[in-house]
């Protein structure tokens, strides 16, 4: 999937640029590459780096922090397995005991507390919205309909992680099914101006450096 979405982000900024981007592009090689790898090391980092500023406030114990930005941002920009990656990378190496988590946690106790779903349920929301990231991008849709469209990729994460938030409490917590929607409906509501914020980045990205990753088209 992340192949495909670097081939749909070259189609698109051929559409909406001058430069003929797959003209000179290198042939691809299966699996990952020193710049996939990079890439996923780049956005790990800033995910765990966006973790680092301190929540603006705390509900039911979650504290509301920045990093869903660059988890929202990352299949948008690295497709399916890029983005996977990515967020696998940053909840190992946070489970592992780096303090990269919310509020300077780490560690496997983190997992168990009431924001563990909410980070386990990052890897697949990441997988799930690059694919759908991978589709939107490959119709090549114009500048209003491509916001909407990754709008909606971000709503796919959103959906999937609270989901795996909702969960997590419950089970690690205790909270019932109405107590935890009651704890979680201000958190979304938040969360999806950040989604607005990831959209204007990733837009930002695609205009800006279509030539970020390989030049590939799978036809």
């Amino acid at each position: 999937m992340g192949d495909g979405l670097v081939g749909a982000q070259t189609e698109y900024a051929n559409e909406n640029s001058t430069s003929n981007v797959a003209a000179d592009a290198p042939p691809r090689r299966h699996g990952f590459q020193p710049t996939d790898l990079a890439l996923i090391a780049v956005f790990a980092a800033f995910i765990g780096a966006l973790a680092q500023i301190p929540p603006i406030f705390v509900v039911g114990a979650v504290p509301f922090a920045m990093q869903m930005i660059g988890v929202l941002l990352a299949p948008m920009v690295l497709g399916s397995l890029r983005a996977g990656a990515a967020c696998t990378l940053y909840v190992v190496v946070g489970v592992l005991g780096m303090p990269i988590f919310a509020g300077q946690r780490g560690g496997p106790g983190v997992l168990l507390s009431a924001s563990g779903g909410y980070l386990i349920a990052f890897i697949p929301a990441s997988f799930i919205a690059g694919a759908v990231a991978t589709a939107v991008l490959r119709r090549r849709p114009r500048k209003p309909l491509l916001i909407v469209w990754l709008y909606v990729v971000a709503l796919v994460s959103l959906a999937v992680i609270y989901l795996g938030g909702i969960v997590g409490q419950m089970i690690n917590v205790s909270l019932s099914l109405s107590a935890s929607l009651a704890v979680n409906a201000p958190l979304f509501a938040l969360d999806l101006v950040k989604a607005a914020f990831a959209v204007v980045l990733a837009i930002a990205i695609l205009t800006a450096y279509p030539r970020l990753l390989p030049a590939v088209r799978h036809r």
